[in-house]
């Protein structure tokens, strides 16, 4: 799988983001990817973004409940990264 993704936004202009994650949902039976362009929001947060594949397009997230199953997502990668860290050092 490519580390990489590049998306053309409403303009046609191609911009190339990271991909922090992929994962398939059984409750939406649909692949999610993760992405960022390490951009900073105003409080100083890495932006990302989350879409999902039909075939080989991308579409964006607009779900209250596809939110919830990415965030779900993001939560439990993030407690698993500290998890292993806390326990190399």
């Amino acid at each position: 799988m490519n580390k990489e993704i590049i998306i053309k936004n409403d303009n046609n202009e191609e911009k190339k983001f990271d991909i922090l994650f992929t994962f398939e949902s059984e409750e939406t039976n649909k692949k999610y990817v993760t992405y960022t362009d390490y951009s900073k929001d105003y409080k100083g947060k890495i932006r990302c973004w989350s879409s999902y594949f039909e075939g080989e397009e991308l579409h964006p997230v607009k779900t209250e409940n596809e939110l919830r199953i990415i965030d779900e997502m993001l939560r439990t990668l993030s407690r698993s990264t500290e998890l292993k860290y806390s326990i190399e050092e």
